[in-house]
């Protein structure tokens, strides 16, 4: 009888398709829920909070949030000279009487949605030249790959502070695409690494014999196969992404006043570190906590598509079984 439960999850996984295995994995490795669960909740905190604003001033979309201040609004000083928190404002206000708790949401509003552009677009164009590069090889590869090392030859930082710099406060989005454009190198590099793995794969032969074109092996047979491969290179790359802008921001090349982002809180007020930490602590803080939550998703996913890991459940099952069965032996 105390084996049943050991032989009723095999039984249950080996009826599983690949992807409802992958995903059971992915939902047992508790750090990436809870890094999950986090970038959800704390996403529509933050945009239900501090509302959408898109447009220039000119033509602007503005959706309010819940919270009654808005990051652009002068409010006279609380009860505390130096801002300190209160009830009114739990994040303190800064010497000009703004909420703070406003700037941070809008700050960390920038941040992601930097963060998203960056990530999207560097996954997008690193996988199609990773996979017309590994899959049709020869020159083609060369000269890809050769492009790829030129890339990498380029300073980002450096051309990001250049778009920061002449773009001004209007050149978020600008800012993020750049960025996006230099950010897909090592994404490519390891997809290319799976095509060539995968085109001699007995599957991709079958289905030349069967006629089918290039651009459906590419995108029917051997892309699923590499997805565990891009969504794990992806959240990487998100993690780095809002790291790049942070830095950037805080050299004062980034996001640029009016607006805010995290690294350009923490630039502007890391001189009141002594007198009002508080400043200082949240958009570090929130900073933490969503890179380490990125990092904790990729991982449960690095894990999920990992074969190895396969065996390894195996093994424990049979470890545990082994040792059930001594118990009851011993008994």
């Amino acid at each position: 009888m105390s084996d049943s439960p050991v032989k009723a999850r095999e039984i249950e996984t080996e009826g599983l398709s690949q992807g409802k295995i992958i995903l059971k994995k992915f939902l047992q490795h508790k750090p990436a829920i809870a890094g999950l669960i986090f970038m959800i909740l704390f996403t529509i905190f933050v945009y239900s909070a501090s509302g959408i604003h898109l447009g220039s001033d000119q033509a602007r979309i503005t959706i309010q949030g819940w919270w009654k201040y808005s990051h652009e609004d002068l409010l006279p000083m609380g009860v505390c000279a130096s801002g300190c928190p209160s009830a009114d404002h739990p994040f303190g206000q800064i010497s000009n009487g703004r909420d703070y708790f406003a700037l941070v949401m809008r700050g960390s509003e920038i941040s992601l949605m930097v963060m998203v552009i960056i990530g999207s677009l560097g996954a997008f164009i690193g996988t199609v030249i990773g996979a017309v590069s590994g899959f049709f090889g020869g020159i083609i590869d060369a000269v890809m790959m050769r492009f790829t090392d030129f890339i990498i030859t380029v300073p980002s930082i450096l051309i990001g502070a250049v778009i920061g710099h002449n773009f001004g406060p209007q050149g978020v989005v600008v800012l993020a695409v750049f960025l996006g454009i230099f950010a897909w190198t090592g994404l490519a590099r390891l997809v290319r690494g799976e095509f060539l793995t995968l085109r001699e794969r007995e599957f991709v032969d079958a289905a030349r014999v069967a006629g089918a074109s290039n651009t459906r092996i590419i995108f029917k047979h051997i892309l699923p196969n590499s997805v565990g491969v891009i969504i794990v290179s992806t959240t990487l790359l998100l993690s780095s992404s809002i790291l790049i802008e942070t830095g950037l921001s805080f050299l004062g090349f980034g996001v640029k006043a009016p607006d805010v982002s995290l690294g350009l809180l923490i630039n502007e007020y890391q001189s009141q570190f002594t007198f009002a930490p508080w400043l200082f602590w949240w958009p570090g803080l929130i900073l933490i906590l969503i890179a380490l939550s990125i990092n904790f998703i990729g991982d449960g996913l690095r894990d999920a598509f990992d074969p190895r890991q396969r065996r390894d459940v195996k093994r424990r099952a049979m470890a545990k079984k082994a040792a059930q069965q001594t118990a009851t032996a011993n008994q």
